[in-house]
């Protein structure tokens, strides 16, 4: 299973809402999660990893050497996590350069015996793009904010998703219901924004105490995936 998440506008939160959907996973089953976006080692805590020699340049070398990349250079990627999970590192250099075609190859290997949860964050290039629309399921994160609605309504990924995941916060004009209805799609998810949450971010101890704000929201998603028929959340 390959569950994407991404967003039309940084600041988001698709990496915080990423590790947490990742560490519920991991309580359940072998899981991994795929950083595009770069931020999970410092989220999570990690000390800096180097990446293995066969796999130089991570996420983003894998994709650069195109579709034939051996899937044996993902297991040298990964970085253990907390038990049951690992993380699958991006590595340097830009994504812009991989193809379309490398970024379907690689979401049909990251399908292939995990739960992964894929960290798109906000990159709109063609690899990453091709990974939204090949996996399994895929989820909008959004604040709502008038000008992240606005480019989402003309992201050509909006099409692949199947749900919301809404970011909320105090004072916004909208709502959920504004949300659905100017994306079409419903809101399957809503992570709160909490001075607990963004404490754990700050000083990298989110694996070790996930905040209920982000495990109960993320936990209720993952339920919720089996009601996900032809890319679309069942009503």
């Amino acid at each position: 299973m390959l569950l994407a998440l991404w967003s039309p506008k940084g600041g988001s939160g698709t990496s915080v809402a990423a590790a947490a959907l990742a560490l519920v996973a991991a309580g359940r089953g072998e899981s991994r999660l795929a950083d595009l976006g770069g931020d999970q080692p410092a989220i999570l805590g990690l000390a800096p990893t180097v990446v293995p020699t066969g796999a130089d340049g991570g996420l983003v070398g894998w994709l650069s050497a195109g579709p034939s990349a051996p899937t044996e250079w993902l297991e040298d990627l990964a970085a253990p996590v907390s038990p049951g999970l690992s993380v699958l590192l991006r590595g340097s250099g830009p994504l812009e350069a991989a193809t379309a075609e490398a970024g379907a190859a690689l979401a049909v290997a990251l399908r292939d015996g995990y739960t992964t949860v894929l960290d798109v964050g906000a990159a709109v290039a063609p690899a990453a793009g091709a990974m939204v629309a090949v996996a399994d399921v895929a989820v909008m994160v959004v604040r709502p904010c008038y000008l992240a609605l606005r480019r989402a309504v003309a992201d050509p990924r909006l099409a692949h998703s199947a749900g919301v995941v809404m970011v909320e916060e105090p004072g916004r004009a909208l709502d959920g219901s504004d949300v659905a209805a100017v994306l079409g799609l419903p809101v399957v998810g809503r992570f709160p924004c909490r001075a607990e949450i963004a404490r754990a971010v700050d000083a990298g101890v989110l694996r070790d105490r996930l905040p209920t704000g982000l495990a109960a929201p993320a936990a209720a998603l993952l339920d919720g995936l089996s009601a996900v028929v032809d890319g679309r959340w069942a009503a």
